[in-house]
């Protein structure tokens, strides 16, 4: 026989739960209070200066460009790495990180002793390649304007013009002058670069970390490897990040078994990513300095936490927070969303990574970086000597 519940009981268990409802809504819109009136402000100083800029702005306003200017501060005000993304940005980035590139394909430096433009990087398979324009070139003219008598800012928006554009360049090359034309547009080149050096190492430079670098690096030490390298040196200097799956994939082919990194996210929840048993077995060093940072940084770290091989040069940026590309409806957030651990656990933010053997870059050679040969690049050498090459 089923026991009865009175009715005075079911009307005051209805009542405690209708109370206990009201009480966790009631505290859980007190909570939310402080984050409702920030953002209540936040609109009202948004729509109080559009409104301002629509009643007294004598000119015409692109409202697109506003929007993605004051998307792209808000989030960099927020964290110096992340960034709002445009839509254009956006498929840029898309492109960069398949080795797609536009533009001219050269990178720059402003001479402030004479007001020009010094070529410091030509990328390979570029337009600027492609017209025979080197590494150390100094442009003084640009179309038919002199580069001293613009400013840095439009100088360089003439290099940036858009994809079809022929540019005319009047060059310096030592003691002579030439005329190069390029033209703007799209092109495909690696992140990687390789060459034998001394008589059996094998040296391997990485720019970033894009999809496609874990393919070259591998092809390039097995064209090194068929060269006769017995050792090897791995450039990460200047390295600015990219792909955490490349970074983990060249690391894996390196490492023997265990940890490569966790990450965590401000959840406190961890990912961690592994290497197999397999391993590289040729000695090798690692060159790092102050502007390796990021996926850079990871590379570098690892080997370090591993002791598979000696790093050389300087302290590391100290970057430890891990980017993403979070697509929105228009454009994207590339937004900080993770904190790198490598194998020893500890993350590098603020700290970077020191290297094993200290050598620096005089000034004047870092002024060349691009241009130097190995044997004028001090830490190249400090490399080949960890090495066991007794350079000088």
């Amino acid at each position: 026989m089923k026991k009865k519940i009175e009715i005075g009981t079911v009307i005051f268990i209805v009542i405690v739960a209708v109370v206990l409802a009201c009480l966790a809504t009631y505290m859980y819109l007190t909570s939310m209070m402080p984050s409702l009136v920030t953002k209540e402000n936040f609109y009202d100083r948004i729509t109080e200066v559009n409104k301002t800029i629509e009643q007294r702005y004598v000119g015409e306003a692109d409202t697109d460009a506003a929007m993605d200017s004051l998307l792209t501060g808000y989030v960099s005000a927020i964290d110096k790495y992340s960034t709002y993304l445009s839509e254009e940005e956006y498929a840029s980035y898309t492109s960069q990180m398949n080795g797609k590139y536009s533009g001219a394909g050269i990178t720059v430096k402003y001479i402030s002793a004479t007001g020009l433009l010094k070529i410091i990087n030509v990328k390979s398979n570029s337009p600027a390649a492609q017209a025979d324009i080197e590494i150390g070139d100094i442009i003084f003219k640009i179309g038919d304007r002199n580069v001293e008598e613009m400013s840095y800012e439009e100088a360089i928006n003439l290099l940036r013009a858009e994809n079809g554009t022929v540019i005319s360049l009047s060059l310096l090359r030592g003691e002579q002058e030439l005329e190069k034309s390029v033209t703007i547009g799209e092109y495909v080149t690696s992140s990687v670069e390789y060459e034998m050096i001394e008589s059996d190492v094998g040296y391997v430079a990485i720019s970033e970390f894009d999809n496609t670098t874990f393919d070259d690096f591998k092809k390039a030490v097995e064209s090194l490897e068929n060269d006769g390298a017995a050792q090897f040196i791995f450039d990460v200097r200047n390295n600015t990040g990219g792909s955490l799956t490349s970074v983990v994939n060249i690391l894996d082919f390196l490492l023997p078994e265990g940890t490569l990194v966790t990450l965590k996210d401000n959840a406190g929840k961890e990912t961690v990513h592994s290497s197999d048993a397999n391993s590289f077995s040729k000695k090798y060093a690692v060159l790092i300095n102050g502007f390796t940072y990021s996926g850079g940084e990871l590379f570098a770290a690892a080997v370090r936490d591993f002791k598979a091989g000696t790093l050389v040069g300087e302290t590391t940026y100290g970057k430890g927070y891990a980017q993403e590309i979070i697509p929105l409806s228009r454009g994207a957030l590339y937004l900080s969303t993770k904190m790198y651990y490598p194998p020893n656990g500890e993350n590098y933010d603020g700290i970077g990574v020191s290297p094993d053997v200290e050598a620096k870059l005089s000034a004047q050679l870092e002024d060349r970086f691009y241009e130097l040969d190995y044997k004028e690049d001090t830490q190249i050498i400090a490399a080949l000597n960890a090495l066991g090459k007794q350079v000088a």
